[in-house]
């Protein structure tokens, strides 16, 4: 399949995702029948060991719908479909060499295009409302879909489904993030940048945040702080918390986007808050659009440093 037939064109499948969210509401609770497996694993199984770089979320526990896949950009991982393909959304580029844990054995895990999917059934989905769990044959599958409900398909198609579900799922995991205060709107002349002292309310297309292991929110007003803060905990916050979760604003959007999947631009004509700035965006097409405006390189979050967004080497 070749990056050109997996276009992403989501308003014309917005439909299929409406169908899955409609037969999910009419569908009986999420433990019905056979379909009591412990999923996320409660106590997490330690070993599984990873992150999502999309959304954190820990293998240990979500080991049940885990992935691992290829790109132009390297080897990756992620805890669901969604998450895959949302990275592949992100990165426009088409998941090769995909992995995928088997649902009944997380152990275990297949080539995504010989697995067979069970999508919509009452089983508990990941980072979805509509789970997308692999089997590693149609009898299993057919199985686990007569006790669960659901639909049996393949590979292809229940990535599709995934793609097609991106823009509202995200959109509601945001809604839910910012209920829970997994991510904090800051306040102007409350919240200050724990580098700089501004407010970083006044910045909505350059703020960041970083949420602590401790569960602590610390604001920043642009990237050019957070990479500060990064290099140097201890220097700017007493504990010198690691960060469980970073969080930069899109800056086409204004959105909340996770920082680790995030592309960058530095060494731009345009100045930011602070001046030098590395521009954050939820999109590789996005960000290269902005290079095209006001110059400067495009790098992924593993590749920035403070030294960069400055001027240095």
């Amino acid at each position: 399949m070749s990056e050109s037939e997996s276009t992403f064109r989501f308003g014309a499948v917005v439909s299929v995702f409406v169908f899955l969210m409609a037969a999910l509401l009419a569908s009986p609770g999420s433990a019905a029948g056979g379909c009591a497996v412990s999923h996320p694993l409660d106590p997490p199984d330690p070993r599984f060991t990873g992150r999502c770089p999309n959304c954190n979320m820990a293998r240990a526990m979500w080991a049940r719908t885990w992935y691992a896949f290829e790109n132009a950009e390297g080897k990756h991982q992620a805890c669901s479909l969604h998450c895959l393909a949302d990275i592949s959304r992100k990165s426009g580029h088409v998941p090769k060499q995909v992995q995928v844990a088997l649902y009944l054995s997380p152990a275990v895990s297949v080539p995504a295009a010989s697995a067979v999917y069970v999508v919509g059934s009452h089983a508990r989905g990941t980072m979805t409302p509509v789970s997308k769990l692999a089997f590693v044959d149609r009898s299993s599958a057919e199985e686990f879909a007569a006790a669960c409900g659901g639909k049996v398909t393949a590979w292809l198609e229940a990535y599709r489904m995934a793609l097609a579900g991106l823009s509202a799922e995200n959109a509601a995991i945001t809604r839910m993030r910012l209920k829970k205060g997994k991510i904090v709107v800051p306040k102007d002349r409350v919240d200050t940048c724990v580098v700089c002292g501004m407010y970083p309310a006044r910045y909505e297309r350059s703020r960041a945040q970083v949420r602590t292991v401790s569960g602590k929110t610390l604001h920043f007003c642009s990237t050019q702080c957070l990479f500060k803060y990064l290099k140097d905990r201890r220097r700017h916050e007493a504990d010198g918390a690691d960060a469980r979760m970073i969080w930069v604003a899109d800056h086409a959007s204004g959105r909340w986007i996770s920082a680790a999947t995030a592309y960058y631009v530095i060494r731009s004509k345009k100045w930011g808050p602070m001046g030098y700035e590395a521009f954050a965006f939820d999109a590789r097409t996005a960000a290269d659009a902005f290079v095209g405006r006001h110059q400067g390189q495009v790098l992924p979050f593993s590749e920035v440093r403070i030294e960069k967004i400055v001027g240095g080497d």
